[in-house]
């Protein structure tokens, strides 16, 4: 038998990336492809599952093949992971009918979420479902469709996902993995991970909804039209794939109860994986990626995105820059940060820019900067930037510490880990130690890992672990402690003292 090889793809907020990886966990070729966040009104956030997912599938596949030199015939499996939730209604010829409702930085359907919560009950919906709705649910989103856009809803033959999109036009089966359908609320039995007879009559019928099936099992073959579309093999296994950040975490090892990741990306993502299902409300519990492991996860709005947003408005000379003398935008504008103190000489930054997911679930919060004068500068927003989603970190992890599980071996992964400023803020504001692995590329490294699972390339989840090198770890910096504890209850106190006037202002 000749070498094998693995094809991970997994579809971000902002860009699309794939690679390939040998037998032996070595990545052979990686591409990448940006896509267009959608913003149609204040409050929305939609892709285009068509232009965006699927021609980027594509156009990154043949850009992998064509450099690598790959035969299609060699690749023994496919992973996808995609952005959380991203709500698509698609007809029987797997045709999306609208634009996908992305996750929590979409708020449309809190309307929908208290509604759904107010019907059910809240204390029913978290006995069958394991948490109650929220604007990242599955089920408001849908429940929105059905509610404004009722002709959508009557031609969908299932609302599926960004990663079930994608193995639906490769294999032509419906599917979600364990791991994503946690967030299904109302309609999941998390218990038995089935949809709710229950509670599926609140939102849709069970026949409108995809088959829940673990991460790794094999849902079906490339296709002949879809070999044909991407230059792939036709009867290519194909995996039913994940979200985003549970692909990452197998990506830096995080494969074992104990394990702890925290990734920096467009938001920030969190998951801590268990030994068993606990209830950790606020934060997410359910399925890991991975059989008989089980997570405590969350999610912030808004982090890459913030640091985006801070050098698209407030430093176009450094982007203007970049696209002439090739100079990092980033990197030049994180520069100025580094010679700002801690605690950003009293500047703090509430970066709910997208309104906020955990752990204060407020769709309707917003971006704050608080404490400017006359001394501050461009970098002292940048330093405070970094340690308002420090904070904001701290109060998810102190959540998963209060559930019982330490936070000892936490892997940092995600475009924020470029900054050791931005890590080494984050460590002395949680008190935590966090290890950059070496190969950083992210979720579609994950996603070739879990193939190689699914095809039975490597037996164990374990044998991950071997192919993981670090790159740099950093350690907390007790000189700050005292300072940064102060400036938490600060951080807390700031929201909760304007929480009314950010409601008042969506009136």
């Amino acid at each position: 038998m000749g070498k094998r090889y693995l094809l991970g793809f997994d579809c971000g907020t902002y860009e699309s990336k794939g690679v390939i990886m040998d037998e032996n966990g070595v990545i052979v070729v990686q591409a990448a492809s940006p896509h267009v966040l959608k913003v149609p009104q204040p409050g929305f956030a939609e892709h285009d599952p068509i232009n965006d997912w699927w021609m980027g599938f594509k156009k990154i596949v043949r850009e992998l093949l064509d450099k690598s030199g790959v035969d299609p015939q060699s690749i023994a499996g496919i992973g996808i992971s995609t952005i959380m939730a991203a709500i698509t209604p698609v007809d029987e010829n797997f045709n999306p009918l609208r634009n996908a409702i992305l996750y929590g930085i979409d708020t449309r359907a809190a309307k929908q979420a208290e509604e759904l919560n107010r019907e059910i009950g809240e204390e029913r919906m978290k006995r069958i479902s394991g948490a109650t709705c929220t604007v990242e649910s599955f089920g408001p989103k849908i429940k929105w469709i059905r509610d404004n856009e009722p002709e959508v809803y009557a031609k969908t033959k299932c609302f599926t996902i960004a990663s079930g999109f994608l193995t639906a036009r490769l294999t032509g089966r419906f599917c979600v993995d364990r791991y994503s359908a946690m967030r299904a609320q109302p309609m999941l039995d998390y218990r038995t991970m089935t949809w709710s007879d229950e509670l599926t009559e609140y939102v849709c019928p069970a026949h409108m909804l995809p088959e829940i099936v673990h991460t790794t099992d094999v849902i079906g073959t490339v296709t002949k039209q879809a070999a044909e579309e991407t230059g792939l093999a036709e009867g290519t296994p194909v995996i039913a794939g994940t979200t985003d950040a549970g692909a990452e975490a197998v990506s830096v090892g995080v494969v074992e109860p104990g394990d702890v990741m925290l990734m920096y990306g467009s938001t920030a993502f969190m998951i801590q994986l268990t030994d068993r299902l606990v209830d950790a409300a606020p934060l997410w519990s359910g399925h890991a990626v991975l059989k008989n492991v089980y997570t405590i996860t969350s999610g912030m709005a808004t982090t890459g995105s913030l640091t985006r947003w801070l050098r698209d408005n407030f430093a176009k000379e450094l982007v203007e820059q970049e696209e002439k003398k090739g100079i990092n935008a980033y990197a030049a504008l994180f520069t100025e940060a580094e010679n700002i103190p801690a605690g950003s000489d009293g500047l703090i930054i509430l970066p709910y820019f997208a309104g906020e997911r955990m752990p204060i679930q407020d769709p309707l919060a917003k971006g704050v900067i608080f404490g400017l004068n006359l001394r501050h500068t461009r970098g002292h927003i940048v330093k405070a930037a970094f340690e308002g989603v420090g904070y904001g970190i701290d109060q998810n992890l102190q959540l998963m510490r209060q559930a019982g599980f330490p936070l000892d071996n936490v892997m940092a992964v995600g475009g924020g880990t470029k900054s050791r400023l931005w890590l080494q803020t984050v460590s002395d504001i949680c008190g935590i130690k966090q290890t950059v692995p070496k190969v950083t590329f992210g979720a579609s490294y994950g996603d070739a890992m879990l193939a190689a699972l699914g095809v039975g390339i490597i037996d164990s989840p374990r044998e991950i672990k071997k192919w993981i090198e670090v790159d740099y770890v950093t350690e907390p910096n007790p000189e700050h402690r005292e300072l940064y504890d102060r400036n938490k209850k600060h951080f807390a106190e700031l929201y909760k003292l304007n929480k009314h006037i950010m409601h008042a202002l969506e009136a």
